[in-house]
């Protein structure tokens, strides 16, 4: 399928011109990205972080407006997508890079081409020059930019920076969609600014798609996004600021639980693999920041356990969102008050986290997954993911399996440190359900008594 990418010449109040798409079934479509906030939290952009904005939420509309059961595996579409952009050549330099990104991101088979824009993609309203007003204990200079999700991780990567860098201040880099965790990452926000008074700023983007319907809900492509947004916000504080982009291993990983979930079926948003190639592109297309996961190489347990300031990690993670499915809330025993399910996988190593921690509570979530209130044996659907964890706890697999599945999905290193990571993960998980876990629960993972 080819989609153009275009830029309508016709810029609106906030600076931003329309950016819209051109091809079968897509003509009409548009990336909404309302600009105002960007432009008033740091002021006219840098021609190559606006490009690679633009190109970035392209394609996170692209993968939500194409249908993949119209590819002939109703899986994976091949794409070809020409970008109208500030440097072609530099662009057509890197393209390589970014296709094989995008292909190992999203499953598909992505091809992007670049031509010189016929319009200004941005043009400084002439009435709103002035930046937003510096809240109190909101600092003007920064040294480090952090996407801040909403989600557990993202809170340890910004407290263990904090804790680290007392003379430094950082940066929150939110993103949402037409719904989602705005007002998390507001509240937690808020509570970080009493610990850490005059030394952080949040700023808050929305990049979606216009109409908001979305014709495709497997999407896989949100975290090239949020990296754009986040080096966006680090370009325009300064060639030096570093992006940080935390994400616990074995997430990042994404290690396949079961042979039904090998290939693009398990989601790749932090790999290892993934963010090599998009820093080939960064570096290629002459941006400095530096991209790093300050977590790695540690599994979500391990991040909480961690935390450089546990205490405040423990007041304020019931405020994050880890899960899944967490608009999936018809079936849930507790509705109000929680905003995790409780048995989607992100849930699943939640809880195992903070047993870790010694506060594992299941009525903090939808279900409690510990007191059979979902169980492996049901029919529903939402059930698939304790199936698969509990088989693969149960398969047990040794440091050589686990090797050769984290190689067989991509190459990277360091290997060792990486498989050693996984089988810690695992081992996490299995100590919490037995501890924690019903007796249902524990003989689907093999570990009954």
């Amino acid at each position: 399928m080819s989609i153009a990418v275009e830029i309508d010449g016709d810029n609106r109040e906030d600076g931003l011109a329309s950016i819209k798409l051109a091809g079968p079934n897509v003509t009409g479509t548009e990336v909404d990205l309302p600009f105002k906030e960007l432009y008033r939290s740091l002021g006219s952009p840098d021609a190559m972080a606006l490009d690679l904005l633009m190109v970035a939420g392209a394609c996170y509309v692209i993968d939500k407006s194409v249908l993949r059961r119209s590819a002939p595996d109703a899986w994976t579409r091949n794409l070809e997508v020409s970008f109208p952009v500030s440097d072609p050549k530099r662009w057509k330099k890197v393209s390589p890079a970014l296709d094989t990104a995008l292909t190992f991101l999203s499953g598909d088979v992505w091809k992007t081409s670049f031509r010189a824009k016929e319009s200004e993609l941005f043009i400084a309203p002439k009435l709103r020059k002035k930046k937003q007003a510096v809240l109190p204990g909101q600092p003007t200079e920064f040294h480090a930019v952090t996407l801040f999700s909403g989600g557990l991780d993202s809170l340890i990567g910004s407290i263990d920076y904090l804790e680290q860098h007392p003379n430094k201040n950082l940066i929150l880099m939110g993103h949402y969609d037409t719904s989602g965790p705005r007002s998390q990452q507001i509240t937690l926000h808020e509570k970080l600014r009493l610990k850490y008074p005059n030394r952080t700023k949040l700023i808050q983007v929305r990049v979606a798609k216009r109409p908001a319907k979305n014709e495709e809900r497997s999407l896989r492509s949100r975290s090239v996004v949020f990296l754009a947004l986040g080096l966006y916000a680090a370009i325009e504080s300064g060639g030096e600021i570093p992006l940080l982009a935390p994400e616990n291993g074995l997430i990042a990983l994404n290690l396949p639980l079961t042979l039904s979930r090998v290939g693009s079926c398990s989601t790749r948003t932090m790999h290892p693999f993934y963010l090599n190639r998009f820093r080939e592109v960064v570096t290629g297309l002459g941006i400095e920041n530096e991209i790093t996961n300050p977590l790695e190489l540690k599994t979500k347990a391990d991040c909480v356990s961690e935390c450089l300031d546990g205490a405040l990690l423990k007041a304020m993670g019931p405020y994050t969102v880890s899960c899944a499915h967490g608009a999936r809330r018809q079936k849930w025993v507790r509705k109000k008050g929680v905003g995790n399910c409780g048995y989607c996988v992100p849930c699943l190593f939640r809880r195992a986290s903070f047993h870790a921690l010694g506060c594992d509570a299941g009525l903090e979530y939808g279900i409690d997954v510990c007191a059979d209130e979902l169980t492996v044996s049901s029919p529903l659907d939402s059930a698939d993911d304790i199936r698969a964890l509990t088989s693969c706890i149960r398969a047990n697999r040794t440091v050589p399996e686990i090797r050769k599945a984290i190689a067989a999905v991509a190459s990277i290193g360091p290997l060792d440190a990486y498989t050693a990571m996984v089988k810690r993960g695992h081992d996490q998980i299995r100590t919490w359900i037995k501890d924690k876990g019903s007796k249902s629960l524990q003989q689907a993972a093999g570990i009954a008594k």
